[in-house]
């Protein structure tokens, strides 16, 4: 077994480098950018329309396949530092998952576009028992992804509230791309977005490596 206790950064040093972004775009809070799309959550659970009967088929790699940018892994991460969970455990999950479904593979689909790869996502408690992580980190492609009916347990039954994920990009694209160069000049990663393992992995490495220096 991999050991990743020297690649794990000292706590604080995410949320540190989260504040030094979002000050210089003037970047709202994480939670405040999701707040439309988990009150549209919230309004579905009201009618029924929940994920609570379901098995959480969309978290699992017949149906997942979710990317974020570096804004979103940054958030995601400071999250987690928040909560303790930045430690040897999550090295060791985010490298079974990297390794299982090949996630450190690019293929490419011509005209620089990378082929969505699916995968079951590390932070999937299992059958009935849901996400691990709060709604206000989540990728915003996750929350944007509702029942359709009450009670749903099947497959396509489920779809992303394009309109609604449309309208939070709009109100926040300006700023969250400022955010996006900034971190990738400040981590001297590459990508746009990535898959949700790979990127939370490629982003611990790069912070790791730049404290180090």
């Amino acid at each position: 077994m991999k050991n990743h206790m020297n690649q794990i950064i000292p706590q604080g040093s995410v949320s540190v480098l989260l504040e030094e972004v979002s000050a210089l775009v003037d970047l709202e809070q994480a939670a405040l950018r999701r707040h439309a799309l988990i009150e549209e959550m919230s309004a579905l659970d009201g009618l029924g329309k929940s994920c609570l009967a379901c098995s959480g088929m969309c978290c699992t790699n017949e149906h997942n396949s979710m990317q974020v940018d570096p804004i979103q892994a940054l958030e995601l991460l400071a999250w987690l530092e928040g909560q303790g969970r930045i430690n040897e455990a999550l090295f060791e999950s985010l490298d079974k998952n990297i390794a299982e479904y090949r996630l450190d593979r690019e293929f490419f689909l011509g005209r620089g576009r990378e082929l969505r790869q699916h995968f079951t996502c590390p932070f999937y408690l299992g059958k009935s028992k849901g996400c691990s992580v709060s709604r206000g980190a989540k990728p915003y492609g996750c929350l944007g992804f509702n029942p359709l009916e009450e009670n749903v347990s099947t497959p396509g039954k489920c779809a992303s509230n394009i309109n609604a994920l449309e309208k939070r990009d709009e109100k926040f694209s300006t700023s969250e791309a400022k955010a996006n160069e900034i971190i990738k000049d400040k981590l001297g990663i590459y990508w746009e977005k990535k898959n949700l393992p790979f990127a939370l992995k490629d982003m611990l490495r790069a912070l790791g490596r730049k404290l180090s220096r």
